[in-house]
């Protein structure tokens, strides 16, 4: 009986390690090495853009990636659209993405945003019971606190109020039969709005009967009125600017103002309009709008004949856009605060980019350069002062990723190239850390999973065949067998003459 028993110990132990030793073999194949200095698009979270440089990298096949920066980011993707969520340690910040676009959260510091659907949430300081929030139910429920500690709460559209949309506040009971609601001063009540409104408060006064007559003056400023809107409108302006402006839709309009001299006819369709004053370099056509636009102004010209050719241009040769075609083909140069741009796309399908910076330190300037490049679908390549980044294929349409990409696109990504030049490393991968190729100072690594996997690196040496079944490793003058992951014996370093233990 005690043989039996021992015998059935020893079935338990080995079932359990065989067990262990499959979920290991899969945790094997889902581990990559550190991929080097590459800029991870997809882990920019917070509002610096500086590139983040990447220490560790997991994936299993196309439905989870695990992306670890050298700052403690880290962004774990389970696709599609499962999950996401991405943690900057510097920031104290955390988003999450479930079953993007459905539900997304924010959260740095102690604030934390969120949203629902159409359901939206925030919280100023989750730590202070006075801080503000809110929470919003689109369309029909509305709660909050604002920042000057005003509560505010709505169930729209039978009554409530709401503060801080747009206007300062709304408030309603049986909309629209009843609304107010003010903004820059003004308070307007109306009712079955918007068509019987009158308005009052320290910015001014009026009132309407929509669409027949309505009137506003703006104290110190202006005076606008409408008769059988849009029909007629004007405004007469006493501050900054003065001067007057009318327009009878559809036929004919006229703006005669300090700084501008207009005339409209089928508005928009045909504008001419001159500056005067300081702004007598001014000029704009719209002949008509929106196929033929020619804009002068002080050094900056436009010149639209869409959709077949446009320009925008400096006198001063700091800025030169154009475009064939639209959307199609298009060109843009543009330098200013340090920066120095170029780029040319034929869109969808291509799009390059350059932009040189010069920034001043110790007297010198440090002068960096990034390329981009895109074929799509096919390829995308960025380069940065020390190290590129290959895609291939690249479904991706913007140079920082989306939510898209971080849950869906990024997952039909087959071949990635990291480059650096300190160290020098070149990382290679193909079908999601499937086959594996680094060389460089940093380290060696080859895997072809889940038959044989590689390392070489300042801490030690190891392989192992079959995900792990067999496997070797070295640190110092020790090395070390491994069978099944666990089982093994120490020995010495051949050179060093001792004895295996």
């Amino acid at each position: 009986m005690l043989r039996t028993a021992k015998k059935q110990s020893g079935l338990r132990v080995f079932r359990r390690a065989v067990f262990f030793s499959a979920v290991v073999l899969l945790a094997q194949g889902c581990a990559s090495p550190p991929t080097g200095r590459m800029q991870d698009a997809h882990l920019l979270y917070s509002r610096d853009p500086a590139p983040r440089t990447i220490t560790e990298v997991e994936t299993g096949g196309p439905f989870y990636e695990r992306v670890e920066t050298a700052s403690g980011g880290v962004r774990s993707s389970f696709r599609p659209f499962l999950h996401t969520r991405i943690t900057m340690a510097e920031d104290k910040a955390e988003r999450n993405e479930v079953l993007w676009p459905v539900y997304g959260s924010n959260r740095r510091g102690d604030a934390v945003s969120w949203r629902f659907l159409l359901w939206f949430g925030a919280n100023a300081d989750r730590t202070d019971p006075e801080s503000m929030y809110r929470f919003w139910g689109f369309p029909f429920w509305f709660q909050g606190r604002t920042k000057a500690n005003k509560t505010y709460a709505a169930l729209f559209p039978v009554h409530g109020t709401i503060r801080d949309m747009y206007w300062e506040r709304i408030h309603f009971t049986l909309f629209p039969f009843w609304v107010e609601y003010d903004r820059a001063g003004f308070e307007t009540k109306s009712v079955l709005w918007p068509f019987l409104s009158r308005t009052t408060g320290e910015a001014g006064f009026g009132f309407k009967v929509f669409p027949f007559y309505g009137e506003i003056t703006r104290l110190g400023k202006s005076k606008s009125a409408f008769v059988l809107w849009p029909f007629w409108t004007s405004a007469h302006h006493v501050e900054r600017n003065p001067g007057r402006e009318w327009m009878l839709f559809p036929i004919v309009g006229r703006v005669n103002r300090e700084s501008e001299s207009a005339w409209m006819a089928l508005p928009p369709f045909f504008t001419f309009s001159q500056g005067r004053g300081k702004l007598e370099d001014y000029r704009k056509i719209n002949c008509p709008w929106p196929i033929v636009r020619i804009v002068d102004r002080d050094d900056l010209h436009q010149r639209i004949f869409w959709p077949f050719w446009g320009r925008s241009y400096t006198d001063d040769e700091t800025f030169d856009s154009r475009w064939v075609l639209w959307p199609f083909f298009r060109s843009r140069f543009a330098e200013r605060g340090g920066f120095q741009e170029r780029s040319d796309s034929v869109f969808p399908v291509f799009h390059r980019s350059t932009v040189v910076s010069r920034k001043e330190k110790g007297g010198a300037y440090d002068q960096g350069k990034t390329d981009f490049l895109r074929v799509w679908p096919l390829y995308t390549r960025r380069a940065e002062p020390g190290n590129a980044f290959v895609r291939i294929p690249d479904l991706t349409f913007s140079k920082r990723a989306s939510a898209l990409d971080r849950n869906f696109l990024g997952m039909f990504t087959l071949y990635t190239r990291g480059e650096t030049e300190e160290p020098q490393q070149v990382d290679r991968e193909a079908l999601w850390g499937m086959f594996r190729f680094d060389r460089g100072e940093s380290r060696t690594v080859s895997r072809v999973w889940p038959f044989y996997h590689s390392r070489e690196d300042g801490s030690g040496w190891h392989w192992s065949a079959l995900g792990g079944l067999i496997g070797r490793e070295g640190r110092g003058d020790t090395s070390a067998w491994r069978y099944l992951w666990f089982f093994g014996g120490v020995d010495a370093d051949p050179a060093s003459g001792e004895e295996e233990r």
